[in-house]
């Protein structure tokens, strides 16, 4: 018999082995992000961005015209015989600074690209984090319902035993019965949970479901919010992101004042006179009079956009502290909750149940009591999970919005 019990008495006798059989939360994570496709949209869109850049850099490519003069005509004037044939290249010379305002906008809306994909990397971070902490409890919940099925069926045994000895009365029976029954369901509602936990973690990750075992070493290992996060950092990816998109709303408000001003174009060629076959140099200068279009419309809606820019950011920053505030806060709960459960409240528990049933079986105390202390127990322990879930759900928004596992990019530091 033992030959068949082996490979689970193996992988109990060696955590060693059975951690490396779990699935660790730094391996979920790296499957999700390698399989998020809002990662490879924010990637394709640095890809984007970073053509427009390229873009933004180039000339007005020159034109090249042929003309020809005095053709088609009557008399001398008939055929081309008398023709002026005229070949020459025009330049558009771009001025007051607009190329340059192009490309600091390119740029800016490189960065932006680029910060707002490791905002979305950071945001596959946090929900898978959170995700695994739902799919954690939801299977400590299902180990612990099991728990109580078996220690359920296991009072039904004694108090039968005690009915048949007409040590207790039946109704007590009855009561066992019913508590057998109630834990097989809240068994089978935890186990439905824990499946719905484990295949929403499992999309995250990009696969049709997970087959191995959670690891929970991490899930139990709290630490104070204070080693998780003291201060609010000045500079995330979130806030360098809101300067860059201010100051693309800038250079894009400068390259419409300057597209006011109207670019010279520069003409030179050469023509050729048909009847005597004589040839001269022909050079021209062109401008555009801003008299019907002055661009007023562009400018002031740049100019509206910097200004919309500058109060979404303040906005987003007031909105960022209070967030901040918040989630410490509950961050702060959920570990005095977990903590005084595990400290306090499931020792107790735990003591009151064994004596309870210890009492029982010497016939101190009516099973009424050992069904109190059994319910106290469980439910200190649910409460002691659900605690833990909600610490590392906070932890991980916390995390997330003092950008904490933040990789930097081109997008932090904006080169002129």
């Amino acid at each position: 018999m033992l030959r068949y019990y082996w490979p689970l008495l193996a992988i109990l006798l060696s955590p060693a082995a059975y951690a490396q059989q779990a699935l660790q939360l730094d391996d979920a994570i790296a499957e999700a992000l390698e399989h998020s496709p809002a990662m490879n949209s924010a990637k394709a869109l640095v890809k984007a961005s970073a053509g427009e850049r390229t873009q933004a850099g180039a000339y007005p490519n020159p034109e090249l015209g042929v003309e020809a003069e005095n053709i088609g005509g009557d008399g001398p004037y008939s055929g081309f015989k008398s023709a002026e044939m005229t070949y020459g290249v025009s330049q558009q010379i771009e001025m007051w600074g607009k190329r340059s305002a192009r490309k600091d906008a390119a740029h800016y809306g490189y960065d932006v690209a680029a910060l707002d994909a490791e905002a979305t990397r950071l945001d596959v971070i946090r929900d898978v984090s959170i995700a695994y902490a739902d799919a954690v409890a939801a299977q400590e919940k299902e180990r612990y319902a099991e728990e109580q099925h078996r220690i359920a069926g296991e009072e039904l045994k004694s108090v039968s035993r005690r009915v048949a000895e007409a040590a207790s009365p039946l109704m007590q029976k009855s009561k066992a019965e019913i508590t057998v029954a109630t834990s097989k369901f809240a068994m089978e509602e935890a186990k439905q949970e824990s499946l719905v936990a484990r295949k929403q973690l499992a999309v995250l990750m990009g696969r049709p479901q997970l087959t191995e075992a959670l690891a929970t070493d991490a899930f139990f290992a709290v630490e104070s919010p204070e080693a998780v996060q003291d201060e609010l950092p000045k500079s995330t990816p979130d806030v360098v992101r809101w300067e860059r998109d201010k100051e693309r709303a800038t250079s894009l408000w400068e390259l419409e004042k300057a597209n006011a001003l109207p670019d010279p174009t520069v003409n030179l060629g050469v023509r050729q006179f048909r009847d005597t076959d004589d040839k001269a140099f022909v050079l021209g200068v062109s401008l555009p009079i801003p008299v019907f279009d002055s661009n007023r419309g562009n400018i002031e809606r740049a100019r509206a956009e910097v200004s919309k820019s500058e109060s979404d950011q303040q906005l987003a920053l007031l909105d960022r502290e209070k967030d901040f505030a918040r989630v410490q806060g509950e961050l702060a709960t959920a570990y005095l909750q977990a903590t005084s459960l595990r400290d306090t409240v499931i020792p107790a528990a735990e003591q009151a149940f064994g004596q309870s049933r210890y009492g029982y079986g010497a016939g101190k105390f009516q099973y009424i009591e050992v069904l109190d202390a059994q319910r106290t127990l469980f439910d200190a322990r649910h409460q002691y999970i659900t605690a833990l879930r909600n610490y590392h759900t906070h932890k991980a928004e916390l995390e997330r919005i003092a950008g904490l596992h933040h990789t930097p990019t081109e997008g932090d530091h904006h080169d002129e």
